[in-house]
């Protein structure tokens, strides 16, 4: 801690050497010394946290709970829940970074105050600049948070904070959301990747799902350029599960060339044709991401073009960083019962769904995977889900 400490005060030196318009401050070579070994402390501090970022393998990379108050304090963590745009997740996780620093927060308005540039609102930044932020606040005249045990009351001309609105909890927005309401949709095609059980066309089609602007109607489209062998075919659709959408799924002796994770593009078009519908906000959750100990198979879901992500504050699903900066997750939980309703959920079933977020948007990408020796497994999804308790008005 001690080492910690003084890196704090280095850090706090350089800072007032870089704002001051007077070479004095920084005359003295003893002090530009201590401030220098501050310096590469840190450096060296962020470089040992964050090596796995640059040394990890795909098959290794990090996985765990990307909620603020689990995340680790270094880059990796810092990018999962920034991912999430869930402002009181990166509220949690900078009140940890504040702590690990050797400090406390003195103004809690001041701390909901730099969470917008941390998360979706004005950010994301980087770990290496939250810790830089958290420095440059404490040096400053009017700091929100200070070295553990040495807060004191803001100066009279300082401001109070008391305008800074309480962060939301996640970035969505239900009176934004167009929902997409699979349990009154019907099967325009039903042949996702020519599995069947229909024919013609190789996408399923959903029609009578929404409509936007009022009163319009839209039809969600879903297609696959990935060769993957299903099972289970009559359940795809909605015909199995009436109030979601289905994929069924099977890796189990699957030809050579069949991947045992697809792409799936989900686009929003008008009746019976390609025309794109944007739609300002809209969410997509999966249900059910579970292994079966039977099958020694266990199910991932990622996504691409998503604003933001909600899990449950104490998620059982293991999140992990792809390649290209997304997250994903991976079942932890085995056989858990899928919920008979999106928007009701047990305990273990919400720690085993994910729901996304997109704003502005004619298509994104879901990827959903089954990995391990093989079998058959369904993926149910909605445009709705208790999740959305997480989200703003």
């Amino acid at each position: 801690m001690s080492r910690l400490l003084d890196t704090f005060a280095g850090l706090c030196l350089i800072l007032v050497c870089a704002l001051s318009s007077s070479d004095d401050v920084c005359a003295n070579e003893e002090m530009s010394s201590q401030i220098l070994s501050g310096l590469n402390l840190l450096q060296a501090h962020h470089a040992n946290g964050a090596s796995t970022i640059h040394t990890a393998t795909t098959q290794s990379r990090l996985r765990g709970n990307p909620s603020g108050a689990a995340a680790p304090l270094d880059e990796i963590g810092y990018a999962a829940v920034a991912d999430r745009c869930c402002q009181a997740e990166m509220k949690e996780f900078i009140r940890r970074s504040v702590v690990d620093l050797g400090m406390e927060v003195c103004v809690d308005a001041g701390l909901t105050g730099i969470v917008p540039f941390h998360s979706c609102g004005k950010g994301p930044q980087s770990f290496e600049a939250l810790n830089a932020n958290l420095l440059a606040d404490s040096a400053s005249k009017c700091a929100w948070l200070a070295k553990s045990g040495t807060c004191k009351p803001l100066d009279l001309s300082c401001p109070g904070f008391e305008d800074v609105p309480p962060a939301p909890d996640c970035g969505c927005s239900i009176s934004q959301a167009v929902i997409l309401d699979f349990e009154k949709a019907t099967m325009v095609q039903n042949n996702l990747g020519g599995k069947g059980p229909g024919s013609g066309a190789q996408e399923m089609r959903f029609g009578n799902i929404g409509d936007y602007p009022v009163g319009q109607p839209f039809e969600v489209v879903m297609s696959t350029s990935d060769r993957f062998e299903s099972g289970f075919t009559s359940f795809n659709g909605v015909t199995r599960f009436p109030k979601f959408g289905n994929i069924a799924m099977n890796t189990a002796g699957s030809p050579s060339g069949y991947s045992g994770e697809i792409n799936v593009k989900v686009s929003f078009v008008r009746p019976g044709s390609t025309t794109a519908v944007i739609l300002p906000e809209v969410f997509f959750a999966v249900f059910d991401v579970d292994g079966d100990p039977g099958l020694s198979n266990y199910q991932t879901v990622s996504s691409k073009g998503y604003a933001g992500y909600v899990t449950d504050v104490n998620t059982e699903l293991a999140a992990s960083r792809t390649v290209d900066g997304r997250t994903s997750f991976t079942a932890t939980q085995v056989n858990v019962p899928n919920p008979t309703d999106p928007m009701t959920a047990t305990v273990k079933q919400r720690q085993s769904m994910v729901m996304y977020f997109y704003a502005n948007v004619s298509s994104f990408e879901i990827n959903l995977g089954v990995l391990g020796s093989g079998g058959a497994r369904n993926f149910n999804f909605a445009g709705k889900s208790a999740l959305m308790d997480r989200c703003g008005p």
